[in-house]
């Protein structure tokens, strides 16, 4: 599932969200649609857990921060787990400053987080 503001994978029962860029690197529509259609995506009962992989923007403003919050706490309203990877220095002081990173782990790589989300 490719988006221009969220790349969307699977990976089994995971969902990974990947942003592409600041929202005002984007149409405001494409971002209010595929916001959307990124926690719409998550209705589906066999997707469980979300990974938030961030290594395609070195920084995230408020607006797509925002999406993502919704989709980590939409997988812990279904009993799933997420987890954010590969942030910038940058954009994890964000995550840090946000107190995000004491709900959701960071971890450096794509694999180590969705091996966590998956551990019981």
């Amino acid at each position: 599932m490719t988006n221009k503001v969220f790349r969307l994978e699977r990976d089994g029962n995971v969902l990974i969200v990947t942003p592409q860029g600041d929202a005002s690197g984007f149409r405001y529509h494409d971002v209010h649609l595929e916001s959307n259609t990124t926690l719409e995506v998550l209705d589906d009962p066999s997707l469980v857990h979300v990974v938030v992989d961030f290594k395609a923007a070195q920084m995230l403003g408020s607006v797509i921060i925002s999406v993502v919050i919704k989709a980590c706490r939409k997988a812990g309203g279904k009993a799933g787990k997420a987890a954010f990877c590969n942030a910038s220095p940058d954009m994890l002081d964000v995550l840090q400053t946000m107190n995000l990173t004491k709900l959701w782990t960071h971890y450096p790589s794509r694999g180590e987080a969705i091996a966590a989300v998956r551990a019981v």
